[in-house]
């Protein structure tokens, strides 16, 4: 099935690809152990290219080094979150052609210090540093995103040696104004992407389509953490079941109805049943 999928979607420039971990809260109630998923997501598309369950979020690291094994990730762009900021993982992404864009936090001390020591000399020393501004506003607050770009040669030589691929250092300055009130804090990132702030602004921002597209639908569309199935086997297939239909939903552009819209229509209409599985 999800071999039909990556078959079908189409592609319009150069895929970034989020890879992300969602935990089956209702099927996980029963058990000792958490049941956690590892999805690939297309977020160009919207589709979810393939899933691996996991007993519980500590094995989120290995399940998505499988995933890389399975999927054809050559020449895209994989956004990870800090929990996937290790050595192996970046360098399969590198060895199967693919670049990566991944967030840095305090799990890896020194090159989380060395990277927040290149920007901190590099505001001091330049005044006019690669930057992209995105402005946004919504629920009563306005949000200014300012992403930031560096070249990694002033990284340390132990720190480049140890970490394959990094090209280009990221600093995304938030700041968030509710009211009188802003709140400022910033995030960083290393990548194998050239130092263009546009388009790794633009992969940032993608990386989090699978959490507002995928599994804030799975929650509220398909009631997926209501679901008690804490059968193993039973649980992952109704998870496929679910990002499938999701799937199927989701690249079906006849008619311009929410996913739940079509969902519905889809359990009384036979002929609309029909054109949304077969085209």
């Amino acid at each position: 099935l999800f071999s039909w999928v990556n078959e079908q979607r189409s592609q319009s420039g150069r895929p970034i690809i989020a890879f992300d971990g969602k935990t089956l809260r209702g099927a996980s109630k029963k058990r000792e152990d958490n049941l956690h998923l590892v999805s690939a997501f297309d977020c160009e598309s919207g589709l979810t290219l393939y899933q691996r369950t996991v007993e519980n979020k500590s094995n989120e690291i290995p399940a998505v080094r499988a995933l890389l094994d399975v999927l054809d990730i050559s020449d895209s762009i994989v956004t990870l979150d800090a929990l996937h900021c290790q050595k192996a993982t970046l360098s399969a992404l590198i060895s199967r052609g693919a670049d990566y864009l991944v967030q840095v936090k305090a799990n890896q001390k020194t090159l989380y210090k060395a990277v927040t020591s290149c920007f901190e000399t590099a505001f001091e020393e330049e005044k006019n540093l690669p930057e992209d501004v995105q402005v946004s506003n919504g629920h009563g607050r306005q949000e200014t995103r300012i992403t930031y770009a560096l070249k990694a040669d002033k990284l340390p030589e132990e720190i480049k040696e140890k970490w394959p691929g990094v090209t280009s250092l990221v600093a995304v300055e938030r700041h968030r104004k509710s009211g009188p009130t802003t709140k400022i804090d910033t995030h960083f990132y290393v990548t194998s992407v050239g130092p263009d702030a546009q388009v790794l602004q633009k992969a940032i921002r993608h990386h989090w389509h699978i959490e507002n597209q995928q599994h804030w639908v799975l929650d509220v569309v398909f009631k997926e953490d209501a679901c008690q199935i804490s059968e193993p086997i039973s649980a992952e297939n109704m998870a496929l079941f679910r990002r499938v239909v999701r799937n199927l939903v989701k690249q079906h552009t006849g008619r311009k109805d929410s996913i739940r819209g079509k969902c519905v229509r889809a359990s009384f209409d036979d002929e609309f049943r029909a054109e949304l599985i077969f085209g």
